[in-house]
């Protein structure tokens, strides 16, 4: 009986812990047109970040290789060299939270990442930009156990909704 109770329990946690990597809609500030998104090709994903938000260089790569995976897997062809635009992610917000916090109660030691991600011409000008939030507060076990790794998957996944888009 104990086993099935743990079963339950693991099934729980591990279904809860894939909030962690699901897709949250890109909000628009600035749509391509349909004319710019018609064969949208990207040839680069770069990433930088606001003062006083702390990211190293390696965080930036782990999220745009992310980005670029998930681009590869949803879009194969969309990433190319010779792409009309560059993807540029200049996260606004990168919080870590605690596993510990979240351990012990809902809503504490929340991860956070919110970032703005331009669509730039040949030019550099900005075709288009979008705002992109991705979070995770859920508690208990299952907040104990989901890393940041974890919401920057869910994180990549949502940036590439933007290319996924219709209008």
């Amino acid at each position: 009986m104990k086993f099935y109770r743990f079963a339950a329990v693991a099934a729980l946690a591990f279904s809860l812990a894939a909030c962690a990597g699901s897709v949250s809609a890109p909000v628009t500030v600035h749509a391509l047109t349909a004319e710019q998104r018609a064969g949208m090709r990207i040839s680069d994903v770069t990433a930088d970040a606001a003062s006083g938000v702390e990211m190293s260089d390696g965080d930036f790569a782990i999220v745009c290789d992310k980005v670029k995976a998930h681009m590869q897997e949803d879009l194969p062809g969309t990433l190319t060299a010779d792409g009309a635009y560059r993807m540029r992610i200049h996260f606004t917000r990168f919080d870590r939270g605690s596993a510990l916090a979240r351990a012990i109660l809902i809503g504490l030691g929340q991860i956070r990442i919110e970032a703005t991600v331009d669509l730039l011409d040949a030019s550099g000008t900005v075709a288009g930009q979008y705002k992109v939030e991705k979070q995770f507060a859920i508690g208990g076990v299952v907040g104990a156990s989901t890393s940041v790794e974890d919401v920057e998957d869910g994180f990549a996944k949502s940036v590439v909704e933007i290319v996924k888009m219709k209008a």
